[in-house]
């Protein structure tokens, strides 16, 4: 064993030991702080490390926004999806609520004269420039005829003016086209309603020939008297704003307020039949009615 030891492998043997144990000495003494070696390897392996961890944080982050971008975007599609069914939703309950308004308007005409025919439609085109004339969604096929009435369900409109297949004009009562027998339903004055430019510029029309000593004033209603066999009678035209002696000084004239709102309306009643109509009477009755028959009978279109 003393052979071994003094040889030259045993010295070398023992020199390994020793370096062994040094280093275990050391190891602990330094509460197990990293080696020389060690330190030396995690100096040259720290940039390596950094770049490897900021690449990875680049792309966890770059997976994130990824990730969220797809997420938000489907939350989008589905509050759009939800946005679109509302509007819809929406559109089909106005579209009920103007059938159903246009049914009690409809109903309440009905009970106020069940003589008249009404047919329902919608307005389609307005051409403003010419006295508020509009166009309607009925025409010829849907038993339409040139000169019907066109009322809604608060008074008078005007007329067919220009009757198409499925389409119709309607001349208003801002037109000088449009003449309306006319009667004040609370003292008998009677008159003719028709239009002028200025007056319709100003959303009113006119009554004329007046006679000078009539007793209608202003908040005097007219309604239609039925003579001529164009509209039937008793349907509200309007309220009298003001009345003015005319120039000659032999009759007055009047500026109206229609009744119906000419220009914001969107349905109208065409009136396809009624008693009376071109002037024949109804229930075998001759001569004209009078003025006083008239003023007995209720205005259609009250604007309740």
């Amino acid at each position: 064993m003393r052979e071994f030891f003094r040889s030259g492998k045993g010295k070398l043997f023992l020199a390994a030991v020793a370096v062994l144990t040094g280093m275990m000495v050391f190891a602990g003494r330094s509460g197990g702080l990293q080696t020389v070696p060690e330190k030396i390897l995690s100096a040259v392996l720290y940039p390596f490390q950094k770049a490897s961890a900021s690449l990875s944080d680049s792309i966890t982050e770059f997976t994130g926004v990824f990730f969220h971008a797809q997420e938000n975007y489907q939350q989008k599609e589905a509050l759009q999806e939800e946005v679109t069914s509302l509007r819809e939703q929406l559109v089909r309950y106005q579209s009920l609520e103007n059938e159903n308004k246009r049914l009690r308007e409809m109903l309440g005409i009905r009970q106020e004269n069940p003589n008249l025919t009404l047919l329902d439609s919608s307005v389609i085109a307005r051409t403003p420039e010419n006295f508020g004339s509009f166009t309607i969604d009925r025409g010829e096929s849907d038993g339409v005829s040139l000169y019907d009435p066109v009322m809604t369900g608060d008074g008078l409109v005007g007329y067919i003016g220009e009757l198409g297949t499925t389409t119709a004009r309607v001349v208003t009562l801002f037109s000088p086209e449009c003449n309306v027998g006319a009667v004040s339903a609370d003292t008998g004055d009677s008159g003719n309603v028709t239009g002028s430019l200025s007056l319709s510029e100003k959303g009113l029309t006119r009554m004329e020939m007046i006679a000078r000593d009539a007793s209608l004033g202003e908040g005097s209603l007219l309604v239609t008297t039925g003579l001529t066999g164009s509209f039937p009678k008793g349907i509200l035209i309007g309220t009298v704003q003001s009345v003015t002696l005319e120039e000659n000084g032999i009759s007055c004239w009047a500026e109206v307020a229609p009744a119906a709102d000419i220009e914001g309306t969107t349905a109208v009643f065409v009136i396809t039949d009624f008693p009376g109509k071109g002037g024949i009477e109804p229930d075998g009755a001759a001569g004209k009615e009078s003025e006083s028959e008239a003023d007995e009978t209720p205005a259609v279109g009250s604007g309740e």
